[in-house]
């Protein structure tokens, strides 16, 4: 099962990013059309931003979500490509779907109230994104993957309630630096895909982190409960 996924996953996104030059390609050598795909790719997807900004940022926020979730059990966590358990994984897809209007609603809003042409605005948004929006986004997704985990409502909240904190505080070390380039250098249309990006950098450290700490402990809980506690939950900052 988890081979077929792996397997259909990768011809879609190949032939997504292969085809883009399909009408425009005839005649070119095979050096020019790979030459111009990253090229047309990018200005495809420029496109789709001005034209559905709402269902590409959405899109992305999938994309990321089952492939941060995918590397977290795989690459991440020393296991094979197909070490990994498929239903986590697309139940982590269907709340980056839920999560993508949002966040571009809140990015959308922030702009508003907090013009980043202001320079001293910056800082408040990066505030502002570290406090309110931080717990409430990551109280959301504890509360959810719990649940879909098979917890109940209060068990659920008691998660939220144990684990928000020290998933804030760990933020905190790493999220305002970005957070530094999200509001001075990276255009307000591509803040959701920088966002989700480095978020695959941060799955990698809290994964590592994770890894780390159960094997000072004895093993107590498994190395792959650790991860799906920390890397799952933890990771959804943005």
């Amino acid at each position: 099962m988890n081979l077929l996924l792996l397997s259909l996953t990768s011809l879609l996104i190949l032939s997504t990013l292969l085809s883009t030059d399909l009408s425009s390609s005839r005649g070119w050598s095979l050096t020019e059309s790979l030459y111009r795909l990253p090229y047309d790719n990018w200005r495809g997807y420029e496109d789709a931003l001005s034209e559905s900004p709402v269902a590409t940022k959405t899109g992305i926020n999938v994309a990321i979500y089952l492939l941060g979730d995918w590397l977290s059990q795989t690459l991440f966590a020393g296991r094979g490509a197909l070490d990994f358990d498929a239903a986590r994984t697309l139940k982590n897809g269907a709340i980056g779907a839920a999560f993508g209007p949002c966040v571009h609603l809140y990015y959308e809003w922030s702009d508003r109230v907090l013009p980043v042409e202001v320079g001293a605005n910056r800082l408040y948004k990066i505030l502002m994104d570290q406090t309110l929006y931080l717990t409430v986004k990551c109280s959301i997704y504890v509360f959810v993957v719990s649940l879909l985990s098979g917890s109940t409502p209060s068990e659920s909240g008691a998660q939220v309630a144990a684990k928000i904190r020290p998933i804030v505080t760990t933020a905190w070390k790493f999220w305002p630096a970005v957070h530094c380039l999200t509001y001075s250098v990276v255009p307000a249309r591509h803040r959701v895909l920088w966002v989700n990006c480095v978020d695959l950098f941060w799955n990698a450290i809290l994964a590592t982190k994770s890894r780390g700490e159960g094997a000072r402990e004895e093993g107590a809980l498994g190395e792959g409960a650790r991860e799906e506690g920390a890397a799952e939950e933890e990771r959804r900052e943005s």
